[in-house]
Parts: C-alpha cells; sequence; structure tokens
C-alpha cells in the first residue's frame, strides 16, 4: 500500500503566527534593525530633549524682581558640559549610519551656510567670547535635529515630545501655583522660565505638540490632560502675543486640514499666511488704536515700537556681517549700553526676528534666513500634500508657528527645542523630495500624460495595422 506524500504547502497556506514569526526573524537580520535606536540611545535621546526644553533644575530657581535685565545672561558653565555630552553622546550613536548622517547635513544648503554663517561670526563679533558660546551651542542644537530625522520617524519624534512637555508643563503648574516666588512674576507666570513671554511661547508649542499627540493617538489621554495644563499657562502669562498665536495658530491648522487634499492647497496656505503676517503686521505697528484697545496693550507695544526705532542706527552701523551673533545684547558694556539708556525696561532681544538678525548677522544674515524659511515652507506645502497621515502636517505647523513668533519676538533661532524642531522639518521635506521628487516638481503628472499619449499613439497605430492587413473594405454611396 501506497503511502501519500502530502503536498508542500504553499506560502499562503502558512498559518499567521507562523508568517509573523518569519518576518519577525527576517527583520532582526536586516540592517535597518542592528541601526536602530536601543533602549540606551532612546533614554539618552529623552533626557536630551527635556534639558533642552526645560534647562537643568539649577536654572529654575531664578527670582527675576520685575526686571527683564536680570533674565538676559542666565545659565552657566554646568549646562554647557551637561547638554554637550549629552548631545556628543546621540552624535555618536548617529554613526552607525555615517552615509545617512553626511547626507543630511549638506542637503539643506541653506540650512548649512546658515549654521556656518552663525558659527563664524565670532570672527567679527563685538564681543568674541559670547558668540563663541552661544554659536556653539546653536551648533549642536541644529546636529540634534539632524539626529532626529536620521535616527527617528516623525511619529516617534511628536510621541517623545508630548511625554516632554508633559513633564515641562507638569513643572511649569507646580511652580506657579506651589513655589510662587520662582513661578510667579507679579501676577504673571513665568515658571521655569525666566520671563512670561518665554513661557507663554514655550506653552503655545506645547500645546501644538499635544494637537498633534491626540490625533496619532498614541497618547490620547496624556495629551488631553497636557493641552489643558499648556493653555492654562498661555493664559497665565498674561501674554497678548501668545494668545494671539495661539488662536492663529489653531485657525491655520483648520484652513491647511480642509484643502489639504484639493487643488487650491497652496493658494490657500500662501492667502492664511499672508493674512495671519498682515495680522501680526497691524498689531506690530499698532497704526491701528482700537486693536491695541482690544489687545490691552499701549500704542507701543510696550516699548516696541520704539525699541525698533533706536536699533536702526546700530544696524546702520555694521549692515554687512552685524555684529555677531547674539554679542549685541552682551551687557553693559555691550553695544547694547546705548539701547537700554534709551530703554528703560531693558530689552533682552530686539522682540523682532528681522531685526535680530541684522543685529547680529546683517543683510547677508537676513537673506540666507528668508531663502532657508521661504524653502522650507515651499516645501512643506508639497509635503502636507503628499504625506500621508497626521505627520504630514506637522512641518507647515511649525514653519508657521516660526513665523508667526517672528513678528513681536526674536523669532526661534535659539538653543531650544523649538529651532530643533524647525531643523527637523527643513531637513526631512528636503529628504522626503529627494525621495519623491517626481511627485513634487510636478514631474508625475508630465509623465503620466507622456505615458497616456504614448499608449493612444500605440492603440492608433495597432489599429490601422489591422485594418490594413484585412484590407480594403467596401464603401458605399
Amino acid at each position: 500500500m501506497a503511502l501519500a506524500i502530502p503536498e508542500r504547502s504553499s506560502e499562503t497556506d502558512n498559518p499567521l503566527p507562523t508568517r509573523l514569526s518569519q518576518a519577525q526573524a527576517a527583520w532582526r537580520l536586516s540592517a535597518a534593525y542592528r541601526a536602530r535606536p536601543r533602549f540606551l540611545e532612546q533614554a539618552i535621546g529623552m533626557l536630551t530633549l527635556t534639558v533642552l526644553t526645560t534647562g537643568l533644575p539649577t536654572e529654575w530657581f531664578v527670582v527675576i524682581n520685575g526686571n527683564l535685565y536680570d533674565s538676559v545672561n542666565v545659565g552657566g558653565p554646568l549646562v554647557i558640559v551637561v547638554f554637550t555630552a549629552l548631545i556628543g553622546s546621540l552624535l555618536v550613536f548617529s554613526m552607525k549610519r555615517p552615509k545617512a548622517m553626511f547626507y543630511l547635513l549638506v542637503c539643506e544648503l541653506t540650512l548649512a551656510s546658515f549654521s556656518l554663517l552663525i558659527l563664524f561670526s565670532p570672527l567679527w563679533s563685538a564681543n568674541f567670547s559670547t558668540s563663541v558660546r552661544r554659536a556653539v551651542a546653536l551648533t549642536l542644537v541644529t546636529l540634534l535635529g539632524i539626529y532626529f530625522v536620521a535616527r527617528y520617524s516623525l511619529e516617534q519624534l511628536i510621541n517623545r515630545l508630548a511625554i516632554v512637555f508633559f513633564f515641562a508643563m507638569v513643572v511649569n503648574v507646580v511652580w506657579v501655583t506651589a513655589l510662587p516666588q520662582y513661578g510667579l512674576n507679579f501676577d504673571d507666570f513665568t515658571g521655569i522660565t525666566t520671563n512670561r513671554n518665554q513661557l507663554g511661547q514655550q506653552a503655545v508649542l506645547g500645546c501644538l505638540i499635544m494637537v498633534f499627540a491626540f490625533r496619532s493617538r498614541s497618547h490620547r489621554i496624556l495629551a488631553a490632560v497636557g493641552f489643558v495644563g499648556q493653555l492654562y499657562l498661555v493664559i497665565g502669562t498674561n501674554s497678548k502675543t501668545s494668545l494671539a498665536s495661539l488662536l492663529l495658530l489653531g485657525g491655520l491648522l483648520i484652513v491647511f486640514s480642509t484643502f489639504r487634499a484639493r487643488k487650491q492647497l497652496f493658494g490657500a496656505v500662501i492667502v492664511s499666511e499672508i493674512t495671519a503676517g498682515l495680522f501680526g503686521l497691524l498689531i506690530a505697528t499698532a497704526n491701528l488704536v482700537f486693536i491695541t484697545d482690544l489687545l490691552d496693550r499701549d500704542i507701543t507695544l510696550t516699548g516696541r515700537t520704539v525699541l525698533w526705532q533706536h536699533l536702526l542706527e546700530p544696524i546702520s552701523e555694521r549692515p554687512l556681517l552685524g555684529h555677531g551673533w547674539e554679542a549685541f545684547w552682551g551687557g553693559w558694556g555691550s553695544p547694547a549700553h546705548e539701547i537700554w539708556l534709551k530703554n528703560s525696561w531693558f530689552p533682552p532681544t530686539a522682540h523682532n526676528a528681522p531685526l535680530e538678525y541684522l543685529l547680529a548677522l546683517g543683510v547677508v544674515g537676513l537673506t540666507v534666513w528668508a531663502v532657508m524659511m521661504g524653502r522650507g515652507l515651499w516645501r512643506s506645502i508639497h509635503y502636507l500634500r503628499d504625506r500621508p497621515g497626521i505627520a504630514g502636517l506637522f512641518p507647515i505647523a511649525i514653519f508657521s508657528y516660526a513665523f508667526l513668533y517672528s513678528v513681536t519676538e526674536a523669532g526661534v533661532v535659539r538653543r531650544g527645542v523649538d529651532w530643533m524642531l524647525v531643523v527637523v522639518c527643513l531637513v526631512e521635506t528636503k529628504r522626503f523630495m529627494d525621495r519623491n521628487r517626481s511627485s513634487l516638481d510636478g514631474n508625475r503628472i508630465a509623465i503620466r500624460r507622456k505615458r497616456d499619449v504614448e499608449r493612444k499613439t500605440e492603440e492608433l497605430v495597432a489599429a490601422k495595422t489591422a485594418q490594413a492587413s484585412v484590407g480594403p473594405t467596401s464603401q458605399t454611396d
């Protein structure tokens, strides 16, 4: 009696657990699995994001006493040492993929040019030591942003940022409620930061991160509680700039989501950004008294417009390359000495990004910055159109945030998590464009039309050939 030999089952007949185990085994043998961030690297990454967002605890116990000048030079050598050690460790881990890291370093030429201009600005700086220290710190933040693009997806980064900003929110609320001697400046919330505007800017970014974390459905409860806490901080700062920026960002996100899949996307984004910019300019110039009355601000925006007039003279002294990176606001012996004599509220920055970059890097730096942000915004619109999921909306939201905080604040180019996120969006959108160039520059449409023409031509030739092979047909009158 012959034994029946069972036929070898096909791959589709394998049970699901077997196929999953085979896929997991293949994934563990791949180069991407071996190069993925391990536990130690992820822990250092989370700690670095936390320090970048909140600073060290030694920076939390600062009493301002109502004087903004006291907050100009907050920080110390310990912050620099810890920050350098953390980012240096992450950059060592990034060498697991040296080719990818090198590509990301040089793919966005305007970012590389802007970073090099800042790094070499101490050569002509009015305060060499200050420019060196702060230029190196900013360069480390730029490298950190490139590292996160190389090692994590946007979704992974958003989830980690949600945890970090939730922790920052909790600490700020504790400082405001339990430690008012450190967390309050008169009736305004300052939290663990040095002034209400800084806390308001951080809280607005926290609200934005929580919205994306909630939409990604990974940490919904944490994101919902975190959003409420960040909103409480925004309101408690009494910063009208932060409140207006939050409302404008919410309106822009609604517009971007509505027009995401429509042909009018580009026009809707441009019109929305211009409208938000014009509204910001109306507030900044304060030409309409009713706007300032509505915002409960004086006609000079707490001295900003007077300050801007006073800054024109030092800008004209070094118009090409400026005074060096952050060298202008270096203390009473710095070029800001005359400005502080004229403005008794001791402004720590120009409270306007273009003026700040003119002071630091001159016309050259301002031009490179404007081109860099313009290219990033334009690519983020392509990214919004072609990148699926909630992460596709993230770059244009970050660029809008940076754009809004460039009107009445000094912008986001500083040692902070917001500059790191701008770097992430600049590099991520450029990498996405390079990988999908046919879909981003219109070539996909051209290729599709060309193939349609070729197909129709081939069908026409085939029809004529078939008609010729049958022979002439009879014709009737």
